[in-house]
């Protein structure tokens, strides 16, 4: 339409034009025509260039004509009701998150996200046409109503409201939870959590927590399929990890449900089959440790050679020998008592062997806070000034590799202890007894044979006797 009155002034126009210059006669220059022609109407402006008359041709169809932009659609009315706990119980679950608002408490709605998902929310009108949107952390609509009313309080006393919960990565939630838990779990399990903390992290590294679905958390595992029990222990720190992300608020279940984790759980996933190890010693194998202990007691540390040699002649799981303390040794009862072990306060019987190892070592002193010298509270003193030793790992691969041993851990050497007593004919109380099971089930890898009871110290005698035999002497 508008282009049509344009065109229809335009021909007005042109027409009064040329009618008043042949009315004048003028002979200066020549007058504009207009003509039809099969591309639209052409106006002939002729000129007089190098001597000779020409005729330029312009159409209308080259002027760009402005476009009506479209008409704005009018935003969607709000949805508000009088909110109750049964009209949010009852809101159903559309493709599209939408928010329901409450005719009495002004700012105060429901989200209902397409997943089901829901949670009470606050906005609060800032100057400038602004606002401020909050997820309230209440779970029912009078829970909903008192956090509303404290948000409002607060902003009204001049408080700052919460700040918009940021992204945040992964990387800096694996971070904290190392700071924060690593500290709270056994050495031996720092070791294992260390190692596999590394994989996690650099899993899903710089993705924020919540783009993290079940997925991800699966083909992460699979990926680890050369790792039986090291990917077997990702997926739990995975899901202590989005654990705490909930108690972080970082991982909201209104909103987003189940954790990866969770999911992984309720699906057809499995985690690997973890076999029990059974890496046996053999005499020669034996003989070989002894030789590499002599051998070594002049150029290493007395501690670690005989924390080697107290693993295997008592049996006890590494952390209960290197923490073990000079007052938890009672020399005219001939025991050791520990307070806190992997199932509880245990005793157990001090051997003849054990105890010629003990009475070998030195006892150090260090100085204290006051700076006077004190007498060094554990048996296997460490670098650290009043602390044990931490690890034996350096110190195990120094002797397995001079006793010429592949693939043999520490814990082989508790094993060690076992198999020798089920080698004697011990009975599989016996044997639970000298390693300190809760119950006899966990010996049956070392005894099948019941040849009757025994005392524990006779029992402990004849087993350590035999392995020191085997190691040598000592």
């Amino acid at each position: 339409m508008l282009r049509s009155k344009l065109l229809a002034k335009v021909v007005s126009e042109v027409s009064e034009v040329s009618e008043t210059q042949q009315q004048q006669g003028s002979s200066v220059g020549h007058p504009r025509t207009l003509t039809d022609t099969p591309l639209g109407p052409l106006f002939l402006e002729p000129s007089t260039d190098a001597g000779f008359t020409s005729d330029t041709f312009r159409t209308l169809d080259d002027i760009q004509m402005p476009e009506r932009p479209k008409p704005r659609a009018a935003p969607s009315k709000a949805r508000t009701t009088k909110l109750t706990q049964d009209v949010v119980d009852e809101l159903p679950t559309t493709q599209l998150k939408y928010y329901l608002w409450d005719l009495k408490h002004v700012g105060l709605g429901v989200r209902v996200g397409a997943s089901g998902s829901k949670a009470f929310v606050v906005k609060i009108n800032l100057s400038g046409k602004r606002s401020k949107w909050l997820t309230l952390k209440a779970e029912t609509l009078e829970a909903a109503g008192i956090e509303y009313h404290d948000t409002l309080a607060n902003y009204g006393k001049g408080k700052e409201l919460p700040k918009r919960q940021t992204e945040q990565l992964w990387q800096d939630v694996v971070d904290r939870f190392s700071a924060e838990h690593l500290g709270t779990v056994k050495p031996s399990s720092q070791a294992t959590y260390k190692s596999a903390l590394k994989l996690v992290r650099e899993a899903f590294k710089d993705r924020p927590v919540r783009s993290i679905v079940y997925g991800d958390v699966w083909a992460f595992h699979a990926g680890l399929s050369d790792r039986s029990r090291q990917a077997n222990v990702c997926v739990r720190l995975c899901g202590a990890i989005f654990d705490r992300c909930i108690a972080w608020d970082v991982w909201d279940p209104r909103e987003q449900g189940l954790t990866p984790t969770e999911r992984l759980q309720k699906s057809n996933w499995k985690a690997y089959p973890e076999p029990a190890r059974d890496r046996r010693l053999t005499d020669d194998e034996l003989a070989s440790i002894g030789e590499a202990l002599r051998a070594m007691e002049g150029t290493e540390s007395q501690f670690p050679i005989a924390a080697v040699r107290l693993l295997l002649l008592t049996g006890k799981r590494l952390r209960e020998i290197l923490d073990l303390r000079w007052d938890q040794i009672d020399l005219e009862a001939r025991t050791i008592r520990w307070t806190k072990t992997k199932t509880g306060a245990m005793e157990a019987p001090l051997n003849d062997a054990a105890l010629e190892v003990l009475q070998g070592l030195d006892r150090m002193t260090f100085k204290g806070k006051d700076g006077k010298e004190v007498e060094h509270p554990y048996v296997l003193p460490g670098a650290e000034e009043g602390k044990p030793i931490q690890d034996l790992n350096k110190f195990w691969q120094r002797l397995t590799k001079k006793a010429g041993i592949k693939d043999l851990h520490r814990h082989d050497l508790r094993h060690a202890h076992g198999n020798e007593a089920a080698g004697l004919g011990l009975n599989l109380q016996k044997v639970a007894a000298l390693l300190g099971h809760r119950d006899a089930h966990t010996s049956e890898r070392y005894s099948k044979v019941d040849a009757g009871q025994h005392p524990a110290m006779e029992a402990s005698q004849a087993v350590s006797g035999s392995l020191s035999r085997k190691l040598g002497g000592k």
